[in-house]
């Protein structure tokens, strides 16, 4: 897990974990020279080039995944890849340590009681709102929860001291 301050908002990340990126590498490493030897010597910029390009930029986007959970201003950031989810503090009920999920359980699933994930295996945060669920991995979950629970109250406080001072 990587905690990002100096940015102003807390932003904790969950990469994928070592057990899968390393057959995932492995596998890769292992077709690229066969696709490689499949393709026409010449021209190196047609033929081979593409060839490389994809199997760099599909080692990457595998074994460099990850879930963000960042804590905004406002809301919740979730990402996972490119999908990216806002839960607005205003809208949580609840924020607890979620199930341990398996190692294997990777990406935005639905979960057997109806939650959506964002997984990377292992322990969770689930946020609930009135409408639905939300499970996402993160390594210290206990610390990721409290530090939720702290940016909630903070900006619920916030946005109740602004409509006071408005009179409205």
């Amino acid at each position: 897990m990587v905690d990002r301050v100096e940015q102003g908002a807390p932003e904790f990340v969950r990469f994928l974990p070592w057990r899968i990126r390393i057959p995932i590498a492995v596998v890769i490493f292992a077709v690229m020279p066969v696709a490689l030897a499949s393709v026409p010597q010449e021209p190196v910029l047609l033929w081979r080039l593409p060839v490389v390009a994809v199997g760099v930029v599909a080692f990457n986007r595998l074994v460099n995944r990850s879930v963000i959970l960042r804590l905004e201003e406002q809301a919740v950031r979730i990402r996972l890849g490119r999908r990216i989810v806002e839960i607005p503090y205003e809208q949580i009920t609840e924020v607890a340590v979620g199930p341990r999920t398996e190692w294997w359980r990777i990406g935005r699933q639905r979960l057997d009681d109806g939650a959506t994930g964002y997984l990377m295996g292992g322990p969770s945060v689930r946020i609930t709102t009135a409408e639905n669920s939300v499970v996402v991995s993160a390594k210290e979950s206990y610390r990721v929860v409290g530090a939720i629970q702290r940016q909630r109250e903070h900006a619920i406080a916030e946005r109740a001291a602004g409509t006071e001072s408005t009179g409205r």
